[in-house]
């Protein structure tokens, strides 16, 4: 999926000319970098043995479903996989959502709703949208679904076990928006976006673990 025509050797120029971006995905390293003139992303597999074919095999899996989610509106367009350790993808200007403002919300949602029914109706799930840092906001206040890196992709046939992994994730993404569109206050849903969420059993858990972590955390600060 090449679309740019870049080169082994121009992602290699860039990374060596390019700035590396800190705490960003869960493979590798990131860094940014120009191909003639133009900016891109480019995230690396590092590392050695096992460490290093796991970040391998994630990058080339996360590359499959750029490919397969390619002309998606909110998804950044991906130039090549490279010498089987270069993921080369878009580069926008954008701030995470944990450090944007978003200027009209329920427009910004409304499309971050439309881009999620849209990579599901490809057959991905994202699976890791509660993550802030997974959701861009552009200059123009409009969203972006980056990091694929945990993503399930439904396969056809009998894969009972793909299937339950993705349906899961399918119900975690629209939990996860809805989360973010309400900032957590889910009984103020409106009833055309309640249709949207489902509790799941493990969010149910950890909001328990949660609770009881911060009773005992506030006994222990009584007795001190």
């Amino acid at each position: 999926m090449n679309e740019a025509r870049f080169t082994a050797t121009d992602i290699l120029a860039s990374l060596k000319e390019g700035e590396r971006l800190e705490g960003r995905g869960y493979q590798g390293s990131i860094h940014t970098g120009q191909v003639g003139g133009q900016k891109i992303l480019v995230k690396s597999a590092t590392g050695r043995g096992i460490r290093a074919w796991l970040d391998r095999w994630m990058l080339r899996r996360e590359y499959d479903i750029y490919c397969r989610l390619a002309g998606i509106s909110g998804i950044p367009r991906c130039y090549g996989f490279f010498l089987g350790r270069h993921l080369a993808l878009e580069y926008v200007d954008a701030r995470t959502m944990r450090q944007a403002e978003i200027s009209d919300p329920e427009s910004f949602f409304s499309e971050m709703r439309s881009i999620i029914e849209s990579i599901h109706e490809r057959g991905v799930a994202h699976g890791d949208l509660k993550r802030k840092d997974n959701i861009l906001v552009t200059r123009d206040s409009r969203p972006l679904l980056i990091d694929f890196g945990v993503s399930v992709i439904r396969k056809p046939g009998f894969h009972p076990v793909n299937h339950f992994r993705h349906n899961f994730s399918h119900q975690h993404d629209f939990n996860a928006w809805l989360k973010h569109k309400y900032n957590r206050n889910f009984d103020a849903m409106s009833p055309e976006d309640a249709r949207y969420f489902r509790s799941l059993w493990i969010e149910r858990a950890s909001r328990r673990i949660k609770r009881a972590w911060h009773r005992l955390t506030r006994r222990r600060k009584g007795r001190g």
